[in-house]
């Protein structure tokens, strides 16, 4: 049977448990009516969305289409074009088919003519004068102030002058489209056709939808209720109207909606009420424990005090303590210990890779934790696989999930190696880059064979399972450990081709330096050539890039090549006018890069890729000469640029030795450089060089060492380092590619 403790402790807190329940009851009604009530508003923005959507769609529709008549139809163009004397093509045909082109468009009320010549206006109805028509003060204000861009507000249209007006929305097209010198066509929507096109669309006994035009004018009011609640509006980005969407008065769920704030006032007041009650009874019913607690407290101090006098068998319990104590250090060394090993793995890895540090072999073998033994493997290959576009991955996740997910994308790394049975070694050396290091018993050519089809694996696994792409660039083989890095370098190199050939896909250094000679990088050298020539302002960029164009012509590359050497060229551009100072680079910025990045991939021929970046093209370079000339720097860059072209062949020529002849400071002389021709003096005389080098290799048969002495480099082996470092191929190999 219950004790009085029991009894008492019950007692106590039932009441709270009833306050509890009905607090909960409360709060769950109070839930629910904010989930209907915002479920209500959601489904009223869309809603309304959905209507101004449709009604923007189709006048977009109806002023395409009127776009498309008068620009291509050459029935309703022979009233522009043809002589008054041909009265059928002239007057029948284009009346005929403004009635077929009125009957073909939803909501369109109306349509005239206006032609400039003889001033004209002609309907489906009737042919007249301007000076007859009964909107012939609407006409003359479009030949005042030209044609709208977009759709008129509510005004009043009448044909004749004796009748009465009806209100429309009016879209005017000039004739032709860019001049408007023949005249212009007015097409006219009615008010009240378009206001019971959007009460068919918005039919409903619980939202209603107002809709005004920019000028406030009411288009449609007749469905909204004197009382509605509005709940959203929004403004169309293509005609500029306002629509106003809410609900209407009555039901349960406004009786809910109005008691809404008396349900959250009863229920913060009971929680506070219970809350109290909880306090003082547990005050209360703690009050026994207390008293016990300080009895315990008070026989162990005086019992401690004891022990210690009279050397008792009591400190078995500062034994437990101090065990229980040691125990928990220990777990905290421990898990410390485990986290240093993590990162010291980590930074080893980071130097093996990067070559920061001579590794033994022993330390090697002692380190390799999961590959076999370096006796055993033939080939050690380097992968760096790179998470696509980071910044949108790092704005898409929160930072726990993001290592969650590169978790993710190492385990499955891991577990695809070991599928393969290929050991492997795997860390993050960057935040957007793991670095993936796989250890074959096979030869180089069948190991990087299977490590493209893994990568593929890899990628298609990240694309079916997670929100996001990877790209990996695998490096070549090596066999000794001191050759690591030289296969991460080149893994980090087969990984720039993700500029050119865009992401998500496996690269191989071996296929992409074999590749320069292919038909997708047989511009490359063109384009490297019209980047320097438009970066220093030089008019044979124009040479050039029709030199570019006439090649992907002559090729007949497919639209994949014509993308992939576009491409190439923005990035080319782009980073050699980021050299440059920020006057110069602004319009290409703000204006010209968008558009040229925008033209990729929406070209039908192409020709008219040409055409387009021709001209984006030249505006840039005619700004960059118009702000080059206004510079006071301009004509003294000109005079050092010819001193360069004289002295390039003198090893001796550098920053100190132009000083000396104009008499300037090099600090000075080296930012002017900067700032006018967009790269430093030195990658300016690297490419100066290079270019006569390659006239040289091209025209003559001198030796690389002869050749070298006549461009300014007294030792060939730096001027070929040079040479291949720019063109990717050696001096030699670069001449048997011109010779074949």
């Amino acid at each position: 049977m219950p004790g009085k403790w029991f009894i008492r402790l019950l007692l106590s807190y039932l009441p709270i448990f009833i306050l509890v329940i009905f607090s909960l009851s409360i709060i769950f009604f109070a839930i629910v009516n904010n989930v209907s009530r915002e479920q209500a508003q959601r489904a009223n923005e869309v809603f309304m969305e959905q209507v101004l959507v449709q009604l923007d769609r189709t006048l977009e529709f109806n002023s395409q289409q009127i776009m498309k008549e008068t620009s291509y139809n050459d029935e309703l163009k022979g009233y522009y074009f043809k002589s008054s004397q041909e009265v059928f093509e002239s007057l029948v045909v284009p009346s005929k088919k403004l009635r077929e082109t009125i009957g073909s468009l939803p909501l369109v009320d109306s349509i005239y003519m206006y032609r400039t010549a003889d001033e004209m206006v002609l309907s489906k109805n009737v042919i007249m004068p301007l000076s007859e028509f009964g909107d012939q003060e609407f006409a003359r204000k479009i030949l005042r102030e030209g044609a709208p861009p977009k759709w008129f507000p509510v005004r009043p249209y009448r044909e004749f002058a004796d009748e009465p007006p009806t209100n429309v929305i009016t879209l005017v097209r000039n004739v032709p489209l860019l001049s408007g010198d023949r005249g212009f066509i007015v097409v006219n929507v009615g008010v009240q056709v378009l206001a019971k096109y959007i009460l068919d669309m918005s039919s409903s006994k619980f939202s209603y939808i107002q809709l005004e035009d920019q000028n406030g004018t009411a288009i449609l009011n007749a469905n909204a209720p004197q009382n509605g609640s509005e709940i959203n509006s929004a403004v169309s980005a293509y005609t500029g109207w306002i629509i106003h969407s809410g609900l209407r008065d009555g039901g349960l769920f406004h009786v809910f909606s109005r008691i809404h704030w008396i349900w959250l006032g009863i229920t913060a007041g009971t929680l506070i009420m219970g809350f109290v009650w909880f306090i003082l009874a547990t005050k209360r019913n703690y009050r026994p424990v207390e008293v016990i607690v300080e009895q315990i407290r008070h026989f162990a101090k005086q019992k401690s005090q004891l022990l210690i006098a009279n050397g008792g068998n009591d400190e078995f319990r500062f034994i437990e303590t101090a065990l229980n104590r040691l125990v928990e250090q220990s777990n905290k060394y421990e898990q410390q210990h485990q986290d240093d090993l993590l990162y010291r793995r980590q930074y080893f890895f980071q130097e093996t890779i990067k070559g920061t540090r001579a590794i033994s072999p022993e330390e090697w073998i002692g380190e390799l934790n999961g590959l076999e033994s370096t006796h055993e493997l033939k080939c050690l290959i380097v992968a760096v696989i790179e998470i696509d576009k980071y910044q949108e991955f790092i704005s898409a996740y929160h930072q726990r999930d993001q290592s969650l997910l590169k978790f993710v994308v190492k385990s499955v790394v891991n577990e695809i190696a070991g599928k393969h049975a290929i050991p492997v070694w795997s860390e993050w050396i960057a935040n957007e880059r793991l670095g993936v290091l796989y250890g074959t018993a096979s030869d180089e050519e069948a190991s990087l064979r299977i490590l493209k089809n893994m990568g593929e694996e890899l990628r298609l696994w990240v694309e079916n399972h997670l929100h996001f792409s990877v790209t990996s660039g695998i490096g070549s083989g090596v066999v000794e450990v001191t050759e690591i890095p030289l296969s991460f370098e080149d893994a980090r190199n087969a990984l720039k081709y993700k500029t050119v050939l865009g992401g998500a896909g496996t690269f191989l250094y071996s296929e992409m330096n074999a590749k320069s000679s292919d038909t997708i990088y047989r511009n490359l050298d063109i384009i490297r050539k019209l980047t320097s020539c438009f970066k220093q302002n030089n008019e044979e960029w124009e040479l050039i890039f029709e030199e570019m164009f006439l090649n992907l012509h002559n090729n007949l590359s497919s639209k994949e090549e014509i993308i992939i050497a576009v491409n190439y060229l923005n990035y080319h551009l782009n980073q050699s006018l980021e050299e440059m100072a920020y006057e110069y680079r602004r319009n290409w910025d703000l204006e010209i890069y968008p558009k040229l990045s925008g033209i990729v991939g929406k070209f039908e021929t192409l020709d008219e890729v040409k055409v387009q970046y021709h001209d984006l093209l030249g505006e840039t370079f005619d700004h960059i000469r118009r702000m080059r000339e206004k510079r006071s720097g301009h004509t003294l860059i000109l005079d050092i640029k010819s001193y360069i072209e004289e002295q390039y062949a003198d090893p001796n020529l550098s920053l100190q030795m132009i000083s000396d002849h104009f008499q300037l400071n090099t600090k000075y002389i080296s930012q002017l450089f900067k700032d006018e021709m967009g790269e430093k003096f030195v990658d300016y005389l690297a490419l100066l060089r290079i270019r006569h080098a390659r006239q040289l290799l091209e025209e003559t048969n001198a030796a690389i060492q002869d050749i070298a002495m006549k461009v300014g480099y007294t030792h060939s082996l730096s001027f070929i380092r040079l040479f291949k470092k720019v063109m990717n191929v050696t001096p030699g190999d670069y001449r048997k590619q011109k010779a074949m």
